[in-house]
């Protein structure tokens, strides 16, 4: 099967041949290559590789995540404040055009 990825070590006095889980980075090291794996004490056929384990990537998507909400945040508020004074001027006559308009018997 493509993809498949095997790994063989030694857990409580016995060898352990078991599947590396779907995507992971197993499959890009050569036949032979020594990893270092982690593995369910009560099951050892649970393993993974140490390097997907770290949650590295996960806390990198929380993070994008988080600044992308803020920034659409932020940009919201900007918006909102850009419209609300856009429609005060457009409400509100300036003074010299009042001015005119009281001299010219409007």
């Amino acid at each position: 099967m493509a993809g498949q990825c095997q790994v063989r070590f030694e857990a409580a006095g016995r060898t352990v041949v078991a599947d590396l889980p779907t995507g992971s980075g197993g499959g890009k090291d050569s036949v032979g290559t020594r990893l270092t794996v982690r593995y369910q004490a009560d099951d050892p056929q649970v393993v993974a590789r140490e390097e997907d384990v770290g949650g590295g990537g996960a806390a990198l998507l929380a993070v994008m995540s988080g600044v992308s909400a803020l920034l659409f945040l932020v940009v919201s508020v900007v918006a909102a404040v850009f419209v609300a004074r856009q429609r005060r001027s457009d409400s509100v006559p300036a003074p010299a055009v009042q001015e005119e308009r009281q001299r010219d018997g409007e």
